[in-house]
């Protein structure tokens, strides 16, 4: 009887300390700071609320991404891919964009 008590007891602590971690995935995405190039142009700069999709619908706020500046933010390097989704009215375009970020390496936090 004192074995079956001791391997509930393990077994208890067991299931304890896997309830107990959680896995950061769990966490919401840090803020993004997501440039759109423009061939003939300035291009811009968006501040995006968590992470992908990233999506600008103008005044609308189903999406979660601002117009931070015009051009290519001059403190960060803007190379990592990703897409940015423009919605006008019920049409959709996705375009190429870059993810931005410190030269340090450092998080980047949007402009509010």
């Amino acid at each position: 009887m004192g074995h079956i008590k001791t391997v509930l007891a393990l077994a208890a602590v067991t299931v304890a300390m896997l309830v107990a971690y959680i896995p950061p995935a769990a966490a919401s995405p840090a803020n993004s700071i997501v440039f759109f190039p423009v061939t003939l142009g300035n291009g811009a700069t968006y501040s995006c609320t968590g992470g992908p999709p990233f999506v600008f619908n103008g005044d609308d706020p189903t999406g979660n991404c601002a117009v931070q500046q015009i051009g290519r933010p001059s403190d960060l390097v803007c190379d990592v891919p990703t897409t940015i989704t423009f919605v006008h009215d019920m049409h959709q375009f996705v375009a190429d964009g870059s993810r931005c970020r410190s030269g340090t390496d450092e998080p980047v936090v949007p402009a509010a």
